[in-house]
């Protein structure tokens, strides 16, 4: 049997409201892939698990709602995840109303939900997104219950572990405090 192909087309940010939403991030690029399927999958202890979409709202970062997740709490195991559709579920290109433009992807983006480990400190905390910032690429996270945003840039990461998604860094010394 082939082993099905999975794409990276975004990752979810946070709960919104009471009801179990929310916030996802999709790629310019697959907006129009995700808006014609009707199921996701989010990788979960190394298994695809497949969610079935039952309302997308918003603009730019989309508010979505999952069958089964009714509750803040059951959309808190599935924040900072990525999304992913498998590559047979994708708009073939001759059918596609909006063409796929060359994006400029963030070289960072995707450590979202990866946890920063500081050299000196110990663990930071989990990155809940990337940003985009005139100088550079930023890891916004609470770190002490306040948000903070840490540069990402190769002089202070030591070493990125994809698979137990952890960036261990050497963070500028008053860096962090507050």
């Amino acid at each position: 049997m082939a082993e099905i192909e999975y794409i990276n087309i975004g990752y979810t940010r946070k709960t919104h409201g009471l009801k179990g939403e929310l916030k996802a991030v999709i790629e310019e690029r697959f907006l129009e892939d995700f808006m014609k399927n009707e199921r996701i999958f989010l990788e979960i202890k190394t298994i695809m698990v497949p969610y079935f979409i039952v309302e997308v709202r918003g603009g730019g970062e989309l508010i979505i709602a999952l069958e089964d997740i009714k509750s803040k709490e059951s959309a808190e195991t599935l924040q900072a995840r990525q999304i992913y559709l498998r590559k047979k579920d994708l708009v073939p290109d001759s059918k596609r109303l909006m063409p796929i433009e060359e994006e400029e992807t963030l070289e960072y983006a995707y450590m979202a939900g990866y946890t920063i480990t500081d050299q000196t400190l110990g663990e930071v905390g989990p990155i809940d997104e990337v940003l985009e910032m005139p100088q550079q690429e930023m890891a916004f996270l609470k770190y002490k219950g306040k948000d903070v945003l840490i540069p990402l840039n190769a002089q202070l990461i030591v070493s990125v572990d994809k698979t137990a998604k952890t960036v261990l860094m050497d963070l500028p010394e008053g860096l962090l405090d507050m």
